[in-house]
């Protein structure tokens, strides 16, 4: 269960974080929890729903849909199922980086410049809006619930994405201590490094972790190695993403933090996409 800290965070603080920053995430987490219980047909009528006013919103507001589909004689409302996704072209790399302004809608505001990590060739440029990181962050944070923790409940974070460790500003340090996140680069994994983790993690006695799933069992390693126990620190969940999560990886991170490992999917590009729940770990 939830210390009255967290609670405070995750009823109070969080959500006051979410509104100055513009962000609609404590709603949309709400609805993603109503909804995940609705019946098969329900969902994917609201799918399709979603769908259509995407293609509207597009047509409207977007230059480049505008133009291709007059160019291609159709309207975003003659298009009535996925089926009728055919008529329209792929959204490819290339026709992304020569229509790049022409991509934006006319009425997004506050949007952040990002690109893809380049692991398939060039790194993509692209731009994200409110919206969809109100979007991301709920799915995440809906994902969080699922396993018994929420946000701030101590968790320690295994990380080594540029773009995150390049902004430890003064108020983010901050952010991170008031939601109780402690950041753990992922690319210094030396000895002394990884004895430094452990102490880490024994004094923080996190109620999650998170981070790439080779970074985590290569703790869990060096912990065993050391003879350093760690599964009576009461941490929940590991939640793992970015890499392919290996079988010795999830055995490794289990057996020694004496937790279940989560398995999530996402990228820049399109987000939080998929996260493996208690059921399906248990099958």
């Amino acid at each position: 269960m939830s210390d009255l800290y967290t609670k405070l965070v995750a009823g109070f603080i969080f959500p006051i974080h979410e509104h100055f920053k513009h962000h609609s995430t404590v709603s949309i987490r709400k609805q993603m929890e109503e909804s995940q219980w609705w019946p098969r047909d329900r969902l994917e009528a609201f799918q399709l729903e979603r769908l259509f006013c995407l293609l509207d919103k597009a047509e409207k507001n977007v230059p480049y849909y505008r133009e291709l589909f007059a160019s291609l004689g159709i309207r975003a409302s003659e298009i009535n199922s996925l089926n009728d996704l055919k008529r329209l072209p792929f959204l490819t790399k290339p026709i992304i980086r020569n229509n790049l302004e022409q991509l934006k809608s006319e009425k997004a505001e506050r949007l952040a410049r990002f690109n893809t990590g380049g692991s398939s060739g060039e790194p993509l440029i692209f731009f994200i809006g409110n919206e969809r990181v109100s979007h991301d962050v709920a799915a995440k944070w809906r994902a969080t619930r699922w396993w018994n923790v929420d946000i701030g409940d101590p968790e320690i974070v295994v990380w080594g994405s540029p773009i995150e460790l390049t902004s430890q500003d003064r108020i983010r340090q901050f952010r991170d201590r008031l939601l109780r996140t402690q950041l753990l680069p992922a690319f210094e994994m030396s000895e002394s490094k990884l004895d430094g983790f452990i102490d880490t993690i024994r004094r923080t006695r996190p109620a999650m972790l998170f981070g790439y799933p080779s970074s985590i069992s290569l703790i869990a390693r060096h912990a065993e190695k050391r003879g350093q126990r760690m599964s009576d620190l009461g941490i929940r969940v590991a939640f793992v993403t970015s890499e392919r999560l290996y079988d010795h990886q999830r055995d490794d991170i289990t057996r020694v933090f004496g937790c279940p490992v989560a398995n999530g999917y996402g990228g820049r590009d399109a987000g939080f996409i998929a996260h493996q729940c208690p059921q399906a770990a248990c099958i």
